[in-house]
């Protein structure tokens, strides 16, 4: 293991698919049935975390078990197990009772499991459509491929034709699209499809067009019968496939790899599709023999399920390609800013960077990706009738679209030529090769790397040329990093709260990509450039662990060497110095109640304690917020000090709360002082001064102070309650 302290430094704000903008079936089975379907998302169920911009299910909780028994994780947090994911040691479970971020922040404190999150909803962006029946009239001839004008693939563009003529044609490889499902019935796809289809709702596996067409014809927000209407929001993925791999046949469209085959998973249906089905898409891909992977989507916020489902797929050879986003700004979406992945931007027709295509320093290449040709979905059964769906009747069959979502697919074509013709290369020898011959001169750096173009628009002219002479690029690496934390006693100990790692590679243009700790304090970046990077490291965000006070930031050097695999590569451990926060249990819950008062007695001062509850999100309900109880036994006539440790202790402030203690007799009632007000601390001392009435038992009631001084600590409590792991107190009970 390499080991590498490192010096601290402040972490700048780094990170800040869709333009957001007569049919032969194969002879085989109708459908394999799968073992593990994948529960509906209830609409009503799915909420955006205002601190990431994340939306997420409430009740549905991702764990990654790292070896746990996943019936105990379940019974721990009060859920059942709704999904699972063998190949990723992940199951879903669905909690009867508690929100899925709060669930998400205990397991994940604990350490006990590999990663906690709520399971993410992902939705196609909207894209731009210039029409349903576009004019199909020719440019120019140079243009015009079977038959109807791609200005994509021309000389002045691609130069498709100068990779067809030396025998690159995608020959040998299946390129997998997770999108919404493809119409594998139209003309210019049905030959080129590899003969299966994959529903992660359902985990079923189609393996004739008649029977994958039905299925999708049942797609809806609820299941619908086979009434020979689909969805009219079902044409994103053909669109995709067709600048893929539409078959040369003399008519319509033709793709950039026109020999490849390609696998169809049906990601966005009608409804909302959580991160489990879209990794279920990723792994079935994977396991099917898909050597590339399209990724025509993206959003905000980190996933780790659908990393750790990316990295499934690198780790066994299979290039991923993102499409960089519609934000027409610099904007580090996942899973763009993920390692490993080839993320591509949009050009407009005039070779010039598209306005609305997102930029930064991750983009690696980029292709048209406005007002191109495509086609859309006919879904024609096997008597030669149609289903209705978004292509209108008597409609061409072909549609204008712009986004990044079809640049994407255009660099998984050229994903397909490269391996065609050499299957031994990994991921990044093929993201290299497009960069060593893309043409820079569309971008602002002719010479090189700029933010909106990568390395320039992909030239299969140049890229045939670097095939033919048989030079490649070096074999990528991995980086595996492992995050601990100085303590105040001189050892070290790993936070289970995720740290942000991002690595930028050194050099004038070094690529940046970003990755989150597990529980174990574990990162890993798949498929890199070997060479050295800096990296740098932010511990919890103060934001999603308010009992911290500092964030640990942290920068230096680490390399990545060539050939490393994640079964190879020897993790580099880095020290933080700052940040560390000793985890607070309090031991005298469950204490809500006068019944389940904890005791303390005369002259002993509690560990410290939490009012707080794992059963809230951030903020609880005043009438569901944490109140505690401690019980003791006292004397007629005795005077006592109960002192109160909290922010505002005037020698020994604890935590990040203004707190409040109040004192009850054997019945419940407060104890008041001549004026009939009750009894609470001093504001300068913080001790509450009491002499006895009566001999039996009393309680001490602690809180919030903007919970429960509105009410004098009576029910039901109306004062604000801000459930925080930064809540500490302490009491202290005397004899004066």
């Amino acid at each position: 293991m390499t080991r590498v302290t490192l010096a601290a430094l402040s972490l700048t704000a780094l990170l800040s698919a869709c333009q957001q903008p007569a049919v032969t079936s194969p002879p085989a089975p109708p459908a394999v049935v799968g073992a593990q379907p994948t529960p509906d998302i209830a609409p009503d169920r799915v909420a955006e975390d205002a601190r990431t911009g994340q939306r997420y299910v409430t009740d549905h909780l991702v764990v990654g078990l790292g070896g746990a028994a996943a019936e105990a994780v379940a019974r721990q947090v009060g859920g059942v197990i709704i999904d699972r994911l063998p190949q990723l040691d992940v199951v879903v479970l669905r909690l009867l009772e508690r929100d899925s971020l709060e669930a998400a922040r205990e397991l994940g404190e604990q350490g006990l499991v590999q990663f906690a999150s709520p399971q993410q909803v992902w939705q196609p962006e909207p894209y731009t459509r210039q029409s349903a029946r576009p004019d199909l009239g020719a440019l120019a001839v140079n243009q015009v491929f079977d038959g109807l004008p791609q200005y994509a693939l021309d000389s002045e563009h691609l130069n498709a034709q100068a990779a067809w003529d030396a025998g690159f044609t995608g020959q040998g490889v299946t390129v997998g699209v997770i999108d919404d499902p493809v119409d594998v019935s139209h003309p210019d796809l049905s030959a080129n499809w590899g003969g299966k289809a994959y529903d992660p709702k359902t985990d079923r596996t189609y393996t004739t067009a008649q029977a994958w067409l039905d299925a999708v014809d049942t797609f809806g927000a609820a299941p619908q019968p086979v009434d020979q209407r689909v969805d009219t929001s079902l044409e994103h993925g053909t669109a995709v496939v067709s600048t893929i791999a539409a078959a040369r046949n003399g008519t319509g469209l033709v793709g950039v790899a026109p020999d490849a085959r390609y696998f169809t998973a049906a990601m966005f249906q009608p409804g909302s599709v959580g991160s489990a089905g879209v990794a279920k898409a990723i792994i079935w891909m994977t396991d099917n023999g898909a050597r590339v992977i399209n990724n025509s989507w993206g959003g905000a916020g980190y996933d780790p399920l659908i990393k750790l489902a990316l990295d499934y797929a690198l780790a066994r050879n299979v290039t991923v390609v993102v499409s960089a986003g519609n934000d027409s700004r610099e904007y580090y979406q996942r899973p763009a800013l993920f390692a490993g992945v080839i993320p591509s931007a949009a050009l407009a027709i005039n070779n010039t960077r598209a306005t609305f295509s997102s930029f930064g320093r991750h983009i690696s290449v980029a292709a048209p990706g406005s007002d191109v040709l495509m086609t859309a979905p006919l879904w024609i059964n096997s008597d030669g009738s149609r289903k209705s769906g978004a292509t209108p009747e008597g409609g061409s069959g072909y549609v204008l679209m712009s986004g990044t979502s079809f640049s994407g697919p255009y660099t998984s074509g050229t994903a397909a030529l490269i391996l065609g013709a050499r299957p031994d290369l990994d991921p990044y020898q093929v993201r290299r090769l497009m960069e060593d011959t893309a043409d820079g001169r569309v971008g602002e750096n002719p010479d090189g790397f700029d933010k909106g173009t990568g390395y320039g628009r992909i030239d299969l002219g140049a890229l045939t040329r670097r095939l033919q002479s048989g030079v490649m690029p070096e074999q990528g690496g991995t980086l595996k990093v492992v995050v601990q934390y100085l303590k105040p006693d001189g050892t070290t100990t790993v936070l289970t709260q995720p740290s942000d790692v991002i690595i930028e590679k050194d050099g004038e243009h070094g690529a940046i990509y970003g990755a989150q700790t597990d529980s174990r304090g574990a990162a890993q970046f798949l498929a890199m450039a070997p060479g050295t990077y800096t990296v740098r490291v932010g511990g919890p965000d103060l934001a999603a662990d308010p009992s911290a006070t500092v964030r640990g930031t942290y920068t230096g050097k680490v390399t990545v060497t060539s050939g490393t695999t994640p079964t190879t590569a020897q993790p580099v451990t880095i020290t933080l110095d700052k940040g560390y926060v000793e985890p607070v249990v309090d031991t005298y819950e469950p204490n809500d109640t006068l019944a389940t008062a904890a005791p303390i007695a005369l002259g002993e001062r509690t560990k410290t304690a939490l009012i707080y509850k794992d059963t809230c999100a951030s903020t609880c309900t005043p009438a569901a917020g944490d109140v505690d109880f401690y019980r003791f036994e006292g004397k007629a006539g005795q005077k006592l000090n109960v002192t109160l440790f909290d922010k505002y202790h005037p020698t020994q402030p604890i935590g990040n709360v203004w707190a409040v203690v109040y004192i009850r007799d054997a019945n419940g009632v407060t104890l008041k002082d001549g004026l009939g007000k009750a009894l609470k601390p001093n504001i300068t001392t913080n001790v509450l001064s009491v002499t006895l009435p009566s001999d039996g038992t009393f309680y001490l009631q602690a809180g919030t102070y903007s919970h429960l001084n509105a009410t004098s600590g009576e029910q039901p409590y109306t004062g604000s309650f801000t459930n925080s792991k930064g809540n500490l107190y302490a009491l202290e009970l005397k004899v004066q």
